[in-house]
């Protein structure tokens, strides 16, 4: 059985602790910086707003992207954009572990969550033997919490270390991600450029009935295991 690795503090001084914190968000800073020189400003503005409702629980990939593309994003960067997104947040999970288990609400949770997990995982020691491309798939297919912060969890969970868990974020979320954006923009292509005003009213219904129904999923979870 693999052993659960640390993830210590590494004896850092408070300087480059506060890089460990800084850098994520810095980074995401400068991917906003290139992007609008690429993008509209409305279209700029639109692509910000999605990026919040992605890091903001309910919403995960397989909403935001077809809902950038729509939006006039081009498919590609919105792909990447969730692609970068998942490497920000993994980054700062694999830094910043520690801290957040100091963090109120958020420490017990996760610990809680780690020792289900652990305890499901101790049943099934066979599942342990698939932990790096286990955790690829679970990044990548559109399961409820599947993205970066969970991601790590369960990789801590599994013993891996943090270069292995981060790859398995990103090769994990390229895979999702360009797979749903290829996907909706092969949709949008199909559809006739003389569709008309109800077809565009059936995509809005669609998309929100998905956003309802994530958001319904997410907060009526801890009700229903409570």
């Amino acid at each position: 059985m693999r052993q659960i690795e640390i993830w210590g503090d590494d004896d850092a001084d408070d300087r480059t602790n506060v890089l460990k914190v800084l850098i994520p968000f810095l980074l995401c800073g400068l991917f906003l910086s290139v992007v609008w020189f690429l993008l509209p400003v409305g279209v700029w503005l639109f692509l910000f707003a999605m990026m919040v409702a992605y890091v903001v629980p309910p919403l995960g990939r397989e909403s935001v992207i077809p809902l950038c593309i729509l939006g006039g994003i081009p498919w590609w960067l919105a792909a990447f954009t969730i692609v970068f997104l998942d490497f920000a947040g993994g980054l700062f999970m694999a830094w910043n572990f520690p801290l957040l288990m100091r963090i109120p609400r958020v420490g017990p949770w996760i610990s809680r969550f780690v020792e289900a997990g652990r305890s499901f995982l101790d049943r099934r020691p066979w599942l342990e033997r698939l932990y790096f491309v286990g955790l690829i798939a679970f990044v990548a297919l559109p399961f409820d919490g599947s993205g970066s912060i969970v991601g790590s969890i369960v990789g801590r969970m599994l013993g891996m270390t943090k270069t292995e868990v981060l790859s398995c974020i990103v090769i994990g979320a390229v895979i999702g991600s360009y797979a749903i954006a290829l996907g909706i923009d092969w949709v949008v292509n199909q559809i006739p450029p003389g569709a008309g005003f109800l077809l565009s009213i059936a995509v809005f219904l669609l998309i929100c009935a998905t956003l309802l129904l994530t958001y319904r999923n997410h907060y009526q979870r801890p009700e229903t295991e409570g």
